[in-house]
């Protein structure tokens, strides 16, 4: 068995990399709304939604499905980075199935950069700051009052634009 050694020739540097937080797609509470008061009582941006790894897939369909049936919302602006995108992708296409309306979804990617705090180590005791890309996903649904068509099955049926008696008398 092969041991890997350390090159004695090379000092060893202990770098530490530090995560700093992202910046996030829009302002956590709206400027027109008090920061300070509970959640609950925010009005405005309770339909900008940042999916976390952290948060169920189950909380956030009860979250969308309520925001849109009981509050009226017509758009929900959802956002993922990095590793919770595919979370926002089973969510985006869990919720039209639940929902008692036409839903349309629009997808944009892209990138956003994060910046890492390094330190240089024992010796060196500088601490620099490099610049990394993160994958971001959102999606935007907006939904139509009209009902969903009737599926079965997942297959979507028209429905007929003239009546049986018009088909008969046509024939």
């Amino acid at each position: 068995m092969a041991n890997k050694r350390k090159n004695d020739s090379q000092p060893e540097t202990h770098r530490k990399r530090r995560r700093l937080s992202a910046p996030r797609p829009f302002p956590i509470v709206p400027t027109s709304v008090s920061a300070t008061g509970p959640r609950s009582a925010h009005k405005e941006g309770k339909n900008l939604i940042c999916i976390t790894r952290k948060t169920s897939l189950g909380a956030y369909m009860r979250r969308c499905k309520d925001l849109a049936v009981k509050n009226g919302y017509k758009t929900l602006h959802l956002s993922a980075m990095g590793a919770a995108i595919p979370h926002l992708l089973k969510l985006a296409l869990a919720l039209p199935p639940i929902l008692p309306f036409e839903v349309r979804a629009e997808y944009t990617t892209g990138t956003v950069e994060v910046h890492d705090e390094v330190d240089g180590g024992e010796e060196d005791g500088d601490i620099t700051y490099e610049t990394r890309g993160k994958s971001t996903l959102r999606v935007v649904m907006t939904f139509d009052s009209n009902p969903a068509p009737k599926t079965k099955d997942n297959v979507v049926f028209a429905e007929p634009e003239q009546g049986v008696e018009d088909v008969v008398e046509a024939v």
